[in-house]
């Protein structure tokens, strides 16, 4: 065990990797320019996200836009407030066929996502440790059932991609619940009305409650081809590999915690501020949550306040406005006006603790009132990024069609040696450093 113990450690420094040798050698870890902004790895028709400026080669920040297919998604969450709860079957079609449907479109393109469900290969038996590995054993077991999992069409791929779509809700919920569910989906309803209902083995929610849920897969539905999980679907897809793979590469990039998990933390950091305010609360109270946050003294002590910064965003994250007007709505309804206030006023705490502490300017992201809105429509955080999954896969399948017919090239890039050079000496049988 010691002599497990001594390779182990060797090996921690082994992989040692000096920061310094990062910027001597210019390499741009995390692919962020020294500015903050992205290095450009891609072009895309599909979604644009907008959070600053270059002007004369410096950055300015500007209110966040969010964009499908030249489209703002506060204009599409605002056209389907006025329409039957389908905004994301709408918003799906968008990223992928590249067009808003016509009705007749909408209504093929829902019963086409309703006949790609095949239930009758599910297996709830087994139980893993999370739900988004289940949910990649479910879509590579889509392959096997496949009879021509590897045709390239474009044709080929968008319909495998169509019976993703369509099938991943019931991969969550079969596995969640540990059942199969025969009658999903219900073809009267759209996947916001689904999900409820699959969520709470019943029908009994309100017209508000879907809207909440639909405008939230709306929004998680994309976010441009440089988030990390549809990055790597987009690495994989340029090998010309199935789409399953790079669906299930996808979840796989999503499940990790810096990326699709935060929803959750930010779950568990609204329980304690309530928990905290339940005896009164006021502004000041507020603020020093957020800076006890920010000091390691509260939560899970990592220094972090959830739900506030991001990468590309500053002055505000368009999907947070969304949200957080649809909370409100959902609130009042439901007699969460006071929990919506305490979370509305430490949203304006922790960005004011934020510019104190670390001098920067950042707004609430989306996760801040997702983890919210989620515990009001009474949806366990273990769901929350398989329900981030089940509407970013449309994102996915856009960018992975996209890719597929646009760029023939392997992504290959490159990486600067800065180990050692070492001889092996024969009559000695050990390496000497050199």
């Amino acid at each position: 065990m010691n002599t497990l113990k001594r390779i182990y450690r060797e090996n921690m420094e082994a992989n040692q990797i000096d920061p310094s040798l990062y910027a001597r050698y210019r390499v741009k870890q995390g692919l962020r320019n020294e500015n903050g902004t992205g290095v450009k790895v891609g072009l895309t028709k599909i979604c644009d996200v907008v959070g600053y400026q270059m002007i004369h080669g410096h950055k300015h920040n500007i209110d966040g836009q969010l964009i499908y297919r030249g489209y703002s998604v506060r204009d599409l969450v605002k056209m389907q407030s006025k329409k039957p709860v389908q905004g994301y079957e709408t918003v799906a079609f968008l990223l992928i066929f590249g067009k808003l449907p016509t009705d007749q479109e909408l209504a093929l393109f829902r019963q086409a996502l309703h006949d790609a469900v095949n239930a009758d290969f599910i297996q709830v038996e087994y139980e893993t440790s999370n739900l988004l590995n289940a949910l990649q054993i479910e879509i590579l077991k889509l392959y096997g059932s496949d009879p021509n999992p590897d045709r390239d069409s474009l044709e080929e791929r968008m319909s495998k991609g169509i019976s993703i779509l369509g099938s991943i809700p019931l991969f969550v919920f079969s596995n969640y619940h540990h059942k199969r569910f025969d009658a999903y989906p219900l073809s009267d309803k759209g996947l916001a009305e689904n999900i409820l209902a699959l969520a709470r083995q019943s029908d009994a929610y309100t017209i508000q409650e879907a809207r909440v849920m639909d405008t939230l897969l709306m929004l998680h539905a994309d976010h441009g081809g440089g988030n990390n999980s549809t990055f790597a679907n987009v690495v994989i897809t340029s090998t010309g590999t199935d789409i399953y793979s790079c669906m299930s590469a996808a979840i796989g990039s999503l499940k990790g915690p810096r990326h699709g998990g935060a929803a959750e933390k930010m779950s568990g950091q609204c329980e304690m501020i309530l928990e905290l305010c339940q005896n009164g609360w006021d502004d000041q109270m507020l603020e020093e949550i957020a800076y006890k946050l920010l000091a390691k003294e509260l939560y899970d002590k990592s220094g972090l306040i959830y739900g506030i910064g991001h990468a590309i965003y500053t002055k505000s994250d368009p999907r947070a406005v969304l949200i957080k007007e649809e909370c409100r709505k959902l609130a009042y309804e439901q007699g969460y006006e006071e929990e919506f206030e305490i979370f509305s006023h430490f949203e304006q705490a922790a960005k004011k603790a934020m510019k104190r502490c670390k001098g920067i300017e950042c707004c609430a992201n989306v996760d801040f009132y997702s983890g919210f809105a989620y515990r009001m429509l009474h949806i366990e955080p273990s769901l929350f990024t398989s329900l981030f999954a089940i509407a970013r896969t449309a994102g996915w399948i856009a960018h992975h069609l996209e890719n597929r017919q646009s760029n023939r090239k392997l992504i290959r890039p490159a990486n600067i040696y800065v180990g050692e050079r070492k001889e092996w000496n024969e009559s000695d049988d050990y390496c000497i450093s050199r």
